[in-house]
């Protein structure tokens, strides 16, 4: 048994015993650190409040308390706990009181005191450098991480810590192509580094290419195959890519090592609805939909609408309509599937009213000053096959009856090709009756047309919007000390 592991067993003795035990300074330092780099900060603060108890005065045990200070965020009260110390040639003293200035945003000091260190030539300068690179991205202060990185890098070029933070800054700015050249450099490095590799599938993700992207994540899991995020990272490029039973395959893997299914469901589910599973689909649909830890989001309601059609439920996606409803009233995508539900179950009525509501909805957002409002590009998707519906009721409308209705008639086509200002201009002109006439002899209309024009390749088409995961966008809930720690902050 080392000493680290005697120390540790003498601590968890005294943790089952309830009963306080003596460690000497050196002791309570080393359990101080062990569970700095566990990130175990509950430990973190019990042996510190130990520490000082047992040694008041020793000066390692101060400046971990000024640490913890800054782990807190009070940078302020951390502060004139370093001034207490009063010890201005202690480093670890100095990067602390730099970090506190860099997050109360004081970078004049910060510069001050790089500049002077620089002037020295001290021997501490390429660890300063190394210090507060990942301070200044953690904090989000790029435009400072910027200046640091490209001074430090002039001086130190072949340090693999600020290229790693230069790397993370390229991506959080968004240039992934500049970011990859500098990731390469890395791998070369050290090509058994799942952490680089993970960063050159996020990097190809950023650039939808998403083939090298699983390569990448492929080549990190060789690595170390426990990583949950990478696993995550690689499902949702193989959905992107349509590889929907390989994606399935990850997603079932990360359920069976017992990882968070609230997680991951909701994409499972999504595999299933794309590669036409929809049984499997709708039972963790529905299964989504009653827990109530679940965030109960727009996509989940569609996607379940769609696996009810798809399964012949219609009464059981009616019945949750007047829910979605009261909670998204303003999305034309769910008041289009509203209104083919009701179109389903003969509610024709019903169905006229809500398209109302929809025209008159796109009406307003375009003569506000928005040729092509951003809520009619998802109603876009629709595409082709509506294009088809809207020739064919127009072929099968009689003349007499087509120019009674011809200036909503004419309205609708400018709509469907996207020609707001001359839709606007003819649906103002529109009574209402004319507008309601109009729907329910389409309506009346559409149901005599084949079942595959209001299925998976009409309206339902367009509920399959897959949202990005949050650790995607950008990256931007990944910590830069990930990248040197391994930390997960997800």
């Amino acid at each position: 048994m080392d000493e680290m592991e005697y120390i540790l067993q003498r601590y968890s003795l005294m943790e089952s015993n309830g009963t306080e035990m003596y460690f000497d300074a050196d002791e309570i330092v080393d359990l101080l650190d062990y569970f700095e780099e566990e990130d175990d900060f509950d430990h973190y603060e019990k042996v510190l409040e130990l520490g000082q108890k047992l040694h008041p005065e020793n000066q390692d045990i101060k400046i971990r308390m000024c640490r913890a200070l800054v782990y807190r965020e009070d940078y302020d009260t951390a502060l004139r706990a370093i001034e207490r110390i009063g010890d201005p040639d202690d480093p670890e003293l100095e990067l602390l009181k730099m970090e506190c200035f860099c997050a109360l945003d004081r970078f004049d000091e910060v510069w001050e005191y790089v500049e002077k260190k620089q002037a020295e030539n001290s021997d501490e300068l390429e660890e300063i450098f190394e210090y507060l690179a990942p301070v200044m991205n953690e904090l989000n202060c790029f435009n400072e991480a910027q200046i640091l990185l490209q001074r430090g890098l002039a001086i130190f070029p072949d340090n693999l810590i600020l290229k790693e933070e230069y790397c993370y800054y390229l991506e959080m700015q968004g240039q992934p192509q500049q970011a990859l050249s500098i990731c390469s450099e890395l791998i070369d490095t050290d090509p058994y580094s799942a952490d680089y590799w993970y960063m050159q599938g996020r990097l190809f993700l950023m650039q939808s290419d998403y083939d090298k992207a699983v390569d990448a994540f492929d080549f990190a899991l060789a690595c170390d195959d426990s990583d949950v995020e990478i696993k995550v990272m690689k499902a949702y490029c193989l959905f992107m890519n349509e590889h929907y039973e390989k994606a399935i395959d990850v997603y079932l893997e990360l359920l069976s090592d017992g990882h968070s299914s609230q997680n991951i469901q909701p994409y499972l589910a999504e595999c299933y609805m794309k590669s036409e599973h929809f049984e499997q689909a709708y039972a963790l649909f529905k299964g989504l939909l009653d827990d109530l830890d679940i965030a109960r989001g727009l996509t989940l309601y569609k996607n379940y609408i769609r696996c009810c059609l798809e399964t012949g439920r219609e009464n059981e996606a009616g019945k949750i309509l007047p829910e979605m409803a009261a909670r998204f009233p303003k999305d034309l995508l769910l008041l289009a599937l509203q209104a083919f539900v009701h179109l389903a179950t003969g509610e024709q009525d019903e169905a006229v009213e809500i398209t109302v509501d929809i025209l008159d909805a796109v009406y307003q957002a375009s003569v506000q000053g928005n040729r092509m409002p951003e809520m009619m590009k998802n109603m876009y998707s629709l595409g082709q096959n509506v294009k088809q519906l809207i020739e064919e009721i127009h072929r099968l409308t009689e003349p007499q009856v087509k120019k009674s209705y011809l200036p909503i008639h004419k309205a609708m086509n400018y709509l469907m090709e996207g020609d707001m200002k001359r839709f606007c201009r003819k649906y103002a002109k529109c009574p209402p009756e004319m507008i309601v006439g109009y729907l329910h002899r389409i309506f009346s209309t559409v149901r005599g047309f084949p079942d595959r024009l209001l299925t998976a390749n009409g309206f339902l088409q367009a509920s399959e919007i897959h949202p990005r995961p949050a650790e995607c966008v950008a990256s931007d809930q990944l910590s830069s000390s990930y990248l040197t720690n391994g930390f997960h902050n997800n």
